[in-house]
This record gives structure tokens, sequence and C-alpha cells, in this order.
């Protein structure tokens, strides 16, 4: 029983003991007159009201469902009306308090205790409220009540700043009753946005509440939320500790594992919550995804299979399915399902990302860029969405629509990385040394020992036409650098350090290095050997090389894959795919 309910009834059990029942009920049945006396009217109406208030207290003690409330207040008003004496009047008014504080109690249970609220649970807030606005118009001291309206509002389509208010008041109210002023902390944090003030909320409550397991849930899952995976294992062990066949304690905790790279455990968690609620498709989801970051695919797409059959309209299922088989290479049928879960909704950013990265694998560029396009509508300000477009309009040979895209990602973010380097491949391609070497600059910044920066700076350095730029000395170092986190086995490379021997005039070097650069391209089966070895010619023949690419926009979007240009000297930026790699990290499967 609730503390709201404990409340209610104690005031229906004193009735028992009131006042205006004593006398009557001492006296013996045997002695009772046989006729009662005329009485005087005011007395008479008087006794009315008594029996209406009797019947109003066998009528609570009697309650069964919610209709019954209603008889117990419609008796309550009714006895006030024919009068009571002032004992009775109080007890009665207190009455009608206590039925509705317990009728708002039982429907607001219904909407926030529920595993499974009402589908009109709106409906029924709206009841919830006009009884709980009527408690605080009669007596505005219940703590319990103003949690109940803080609870209520903050639910979906309520009044966030009456929710604050109302919790803030019953926090004043409650007293030393650790568990509700628990829960005002709960709906305090939940209001607020900012993720410190939400967990100091947090910890008021856990401190009021150590052992409760909502109270320990809720925390567990802000700090799951927050990357906090070890303290959220703390919190989510004890709550199941306390709840041990809640399922879906067992599932946050597996994914609290599964986010620390604790798969084992994580697969654990996973399986028991499967065995305590097995018509449940989360945490089948989740264990699908422990099992494709293992290489466990047959049992990751059992598992979504199984998860599809169990909750048919859940397009997650389909699109992490999907995912999989794209990441197996079945591109066939990863993109029915992505179709499937676009025809429910044609704007889910993940299929649309996935649509995307599906045709730009098949060099299906224009295809491609649509979906970026409309995911990039969707979130303007999104460094990494931006980025990716900006490299597919590189892929397709639009190299200025690329820094066009690439610029936006940067005034989104100044130090988003993959635009700094898709903007710098691309202003390569059409031969604009100074913005590249200003781009790559910053990038070799934010990552010293990336080697693709490294690689294409060293070259610019080395075989740019034009004369400001060309630093041979500052070429071999960053070019050597390179090579040497490669373990030289990049024959592109190596040949970057041999462009920064002959700058140096060094051409004796130059060839040794070149040489070392076609056997490395050879030995990795590369396809850059023609131009390796025209780069050897040159410094045979005692000439540094000299490199301006002047890509025309488009000029290869339309040739088929087998006819395309072959890389240009610039390491390539990383693909759309990779583009959101050097953001914060993505969890599995992030959509």
């Amino acid at each position: 029983m609730t503390f709201v309910h404990r409340l209610a009834w104690s005031a229906v059990v004193a009735c028992l003991v009131c006042p205006a029942f004593a006398d009557e009920a001492a006296v013996p049945v045997e002695q009772a007159p046989a006729v009662e006396q005329p009485k005087p009217e005011g007395e008479a109406a008087a006794e009315d009201g008594q029996e209406l208030l009797n019947d109003a207290i066998n009528a609570k003690l009697e309650i069964d469902e919610i209709d019954d409330f209603g008889r117990v207040l419609d008796l309550c008003k009714k006895a006030i009306e024919r009068g009571l004496d002032e004992g009775s009047t109080k007890f009665a008014n207190d009455l009608y308090t206590g039925t509705l504080i317990d009728r708002a109690a039982m429907l607001t249970g219904a909407i926030v205790d529920a595993d499974q609220p009402d589908p009109n649970w709106r409906r029924i807030r709206a009841f919830a409220m006009r009884d709980l606005n009527e408690v605080v118009a009669r007596d505005p001291s219940y703590g319990t009540v103003h949690l109940m309206m803080a609870r209520l509002e903050a639910l979906p389509g309520g009044n966030r700043e009456r929710a604050k208010a109302a919790a803030t008041k019953a926090l004043e109210l409650l007293g030393d009753d650790q568990l509700p002023r628990a829960q005002a902390n709960l709906v305090l944090a939940a209001l607020d946005d900012d993720p410190e003030k939400q967990l100091r909320f947090y910890d008021a409550a856990v401190e009021l509440a150590p052992r409760d397991a909502d109270v320990r849930r809720a925390r567990g899952l802000h700090l799951l939320m927050q990357d906090e995976y070890e303290r959220a294992r703390e919190d989510l062990d004890v709550a199941i500790a306390e709840e041990p066949d809640d399922a879906s304690l067992r599932e946050a905790l597996g994914m609290a594992c599964m986010m620390s790279e604790q798969f084992e455990a994580a697969r654990e968690a996973f399986d028991k919550a499967i065995e305590l609620d097995p018509e449940a498709a989360g945490p089948l989801l989740q264990r699908a995804r422990v099992f494709a970051v293992e290489g466990e695919r047959d049992k990751a797409l059992a598992d979504i299979d199984r998860a599809v059959d169990l909750a048919p309209r859940d397009q997650s299922a389909r699109l992490l399915r999907a995912r999989i088989l794209q990441q197996a290479g079945q591109s066939e049928r990863a993109l029915a399902d992505v179709e499937s879960v676009l025809q429910q909704d044609a704007e889910m950013p993940g299929a649309l990302e996935l649509k995307g990265l599906i045709a730009a694998e098949r060099q299906d560029y224009p295809e491609a860029i649509r979906s970026f396009r409309k995911l990039a509508a969707k979130n303007p300000d999104d460094p990494v969405v931006l980025s990716q477009l900006g490299m597919l309009y590189l892929a397709a040979k639009q190299p200025r629509e690329a820094i066009r895209r690439f610029t936006k990602a940067l005034e989104a973010d100044g130090e988003a990385f993959a635009a700094l380097r898709g903007r710098s491949d691309a202003e390569i391609s059409i031969g604009d040394h100074v913005a590249a070497i200003a781009d790559l600059e910053k990038a070799h910044t934010l990552k010293p020992d990336d080697t693709g920066i490294l690689n294409n700076l060293a070259w610019l350095l080395a075989t740019s036409p034009n004369d400001a730029i060309r630093d041979a000395a500052r070429a071999i170092t960053l070019a050597e650098k390179a090579c040497e986190a490669t373990e030289w086995k990049e024959g592109h490379i190596i040949s970057t350090l041999a462009a920064g021997h002959a700058e140096k005039g060094d051409f004796e070097a130059a060839q040794k290095f070149s040489r070392k650069a076609i056997d490395a391209d050879t030995a990795a089966g590369g396809d850059v050997e023609d131009q390796l070895k025209n780069e050897l010619a040159n410094y045979e023949a005692g000439k540094p090389w000299r490199e301006r690419q002047e890509m025309p926009e488009g000029s290869e979007a339309a040739k088929p894959a087998d006819e395309a240009a072959k890389p240009e000297k610039s390491e390539p930026a990383e693909p759309a795919a990779t583009a959101a790699k050097d953001q914060k990290p993505r969890r599995p499967f992030d959509e």
C-alpha cells in the first residue's frame, strides 16, 4: 500500500472512534428505547446527515473499483448538506478529501506505475488532475498530492513549469518521508536539461532511498546515457538485487556492459532478460548487437528475426538487420529492409544514412547524395552529416560542391577533422595548394600522427609548383614519420619521401626510395605503379617532381566504375561510411 493509500485509509479507520459515534456505540442493544421520541426539526436533519455519513464510511470500506469512489464523495456531500455537528462536519470533509486523494492515487498509479499504461492515459491524467486540484483548493498542505501533480505534469503534454513547482512544493511539505522525497527529486531530474544538475537530483534521490529499485534504475540509466558505464552498472546491480525478476533492469545492465565493451557480461545480462521475458523484443535486439560485434553474424540475425516476429512494427529491428547484412556484403537484402523501413517512415535518419552508404558502395553517387541531402536538410548543423555529404560529392568528382559542404561542416564545428581532411583533398584536386596547406596544417595540429595528413602535407611541401609552399626538409621529416607509422608498406607514402629527397636535390636517395615505393606497391597489389615509375624516371633524369591537379567539375561523375580515373597521388580522404569516426565514438550500431 502506498503512502497516499496509508494516509487516506488511516482517516477511514479514525472514523470508527469518532466522538460523534462514541455514545451510540456504547449503548447496549437491549437498553435502546423501543420507540424514538419526536425531535426538533434541526436534530432530525442532523441525524439524517449522520446516517448519510455512516453510509459514506461503509461505502469507503467497501470500495472495489473506481466508480465506488464517486458514491463515497456523493454521500459525504449530502451528509454535509443535511447537517452535521461540528466534529462530524470536519470528519466528513476529511473523508471527502481523503477519498479524492485515494481516487487520484489510483488513477495516477495506473499511469506512472504501470508496465503498460492505459492507451487512454491522457484522459485518465485529466481526471486525476481534476481531483488533485480540488484537494489543493481545499487543503494545500498534502505533500503527496503535490508529488502526484508533479509526476503527472512531467509526462508528455504536461506543463513542465507546473511540474517543477509542484515537485519543489512537495519537497517542502513531505517532511521526513524519504521515498516520496526521492521521487520528487526524480521528477526534478527528469525536467532539467543540464546533465550535471540532473545528476545532483539523482544523487539526492539515491541518498534518500538507496535501496529503491526505481531510484537506482533512474540514476543508472542517466549515467548510462552520460557514458558513465561502470557507475551505471553499480546502480543497476543494486536495483537488480532488489528486483531480481525485472527483465528491463537486466537489459539495462547488459547495455552498460556492452557500452564498456564487456561483451561476455553483456551477453549474460541479455540472456537473463530474455529468460525472464521471452516475448520482449528489446533484449533480443541488444544481444544481436553483441553477437554482431563479436562476429557471430548468424546468431545476431537469428535474434533479430525473432525480434521482428515479436514486434513487427518496430522498425529499429529491421534497420539493425540491414546494417548487419550491409556489413556482411549482402547489400540487396540490406536494401530490402531499408526500403521497408522507409515505407513506414520516409525521413528516418538511420535508414536514409544506410541507403546512402549502400548506394556509395555501388558507386551510385547521385543516389547516395540524394539520401544524404535529405539527412543534411534534417540536420543542417551536424558536422558529421555535412562531412559525409562532402565526401560523396568528392567521390562523384564534384570538388567545388564538396568544398562548399565541408565548409558548412567547419562552420558548425571548426575542429571537425573529417571536414578539414576532406576539404584539403578537394582543394588539392582543383590545384588550390594554399588553401589545402592551411587545412592540412590545422588537421595536423588536431591529429599529429594521422598518416594521411602527414603524407598529403609532405607531398605538397615536396611537389607543389608554388615556390612559397615547398619545404624539402619538413617534407622529409613528415614523410619519414608516415613511413614508419605504416611500417614501410605503403608505396604511395614511400614515394612521398622520395619526392622530398628529390626536392632537396638528393636524387640518389630519391631513386632509392622511389624503387622501394614501386616494390611496396607491387607487393600490396596496388594500382599506381605507372605513376611511381614516372616519378622514378624523373629522378633518374635529375628532376624533382611537380604536380598540380585541376579536376574539372563533374568530369568523372558519369563514367562507369571501370573507366574512372586512377587515384591521384594525394591519398584519398575517408569515404562517407567512415566520416563519423573522428567524432565522439559511436556505440555499436548507433542509428
